[in-house]
């Protein structure tokens, strides 16, 4: 096994899931590749927290039923760019891909599409065969005729090498403007981080329209609602979420969590099951990107703002 490949985690019999981040080259465009198989018969909903990452899903196998904005639609290959609503995805067993995720900035990197295109969308893999230097369909085939996940992985390494090789150029000041967005209190920062990279706020948030797709005030509320996560996720009481999560009150929190997950902060705390950000569960290392929902039994989600933006294990 190639070493830097995590070993299955525990999972229903025949299912398999692998781990591990990609080349030394796209170290910082690309957090990590997730390979998956699940059995048939083994129907999941998630509800998938605005996380702050770009992901894209090639699935070898099965299909997702996603719902945003309570607009159904059967998905299997696609891109799914940065949102700040809650989103659903269900199926009903039988899937095997691969989920590969990219910092905001690596995808533009890679893709060198405006990334404004993809906000608050699921984009179909077909759709960028341009950039891939292929068919989305040629590159599921040779996946497919992979024999094992590190092929599968070298792979995509290969393609999306090449694609940042003529991607898009990041601005040194959306790098450091997104850095500090992300650790700043409150959105209403925006302005002295504008200042700090010497650009205007009308110019700033053309330059992230491009190079990350969310408007720099969006970003930092995907920020907060992350910090507060791993905050309630430590046992803090919603009031101490609250003050150090940068909200102005706790009615304040409550109302950017119902926004952007569809749930209060104790409803989401209670369906969470005490897991710490991060787990097995999570998409993304050091973050709550994630909720097992109830099976609907039918493959039908509903609630506000619900979708799947990866892959549902």
């Amino acid at each position: 096994m190639d070493p830097t490949v995590r070993p299955p985690e525990p999972a229903a019999a025949g299912a398999e899931s692998i781990r591990t981040p990609p080349g030394p080259a796209l170290r910082g465009l690309i957090l990590a590749y997730h390979g998956y198989r699940l059995p048939e018969g083994r129907p999941r909903s998630r509800l998938e927290i605005p996380d702050g990452v770009v992901t894209v899903v090639i699935a070898l196998a099965g299909g997702l039923r996603l719902t945003a904005d309570g607009s159904p639609r059967g998905a299997s290959s696609f891109l799914s760019g940065l949102r700040t609503t809650a989103t659903r995805g269900e199926h009903t067993g039988g899937l095997h891909g691969i989920e590969v995720t990219f910092s905001p900035l690596g995808a533009y990197r890679t893709f060198g599409i405006p990334m404004r295109h993809f906000t608050e969308a699921f984009t179909d893999l077909s759709d960028l065969s341009d950039l891939l230097g292929r068919t989305a369909g040629c590159l599921v085939d040779q996946l497919r005729q992979t024999d094992t996940w590190a092929e599968r992985f070298a792979l995509l390494d290969a393609v999306f090498a090449s694609c940042a090789d003529r991607g898009g150029a990041v601005s040194p000041e959306v790098r450091e403007a997104l850095g500090l967005l992300r650790t700043a209190s409150r959105p209403e920062a925006l302005t002295a981080i504008s200042r700090q990279v010497g650009w205007s706020d009308r110019h700033l948030r053309a330059r992230f329209g491009q190079q990350v797709g969310l408007a720099p005030k969006a970003v930092a509320r995907v920020a907060r609602l992350q910090r507060a996560l791993r905050l309630q996720a430590l046992g803090l009481d919603g009031a101490a979420v609250a003050a150090s999560g940068g909200f102005h009150d706790q009615a304040h929190c409550i109302r950017e969590f119902r926004a952007m997950t569809g749930l209060t902060p104790s409803q989401f705390a209670a369906r969470r099951g005490g897991l710490p950000p991060g787990s097995p569960l999570d998409r993304v290392a050091g973050r709550v990107t994630s909720l097992l929902l109830p099976d609907t039994g039918t493959g039908t989600g509903t609630g506000r703002g619900t979708a799947g933006a990866g892959a549902v294990r």
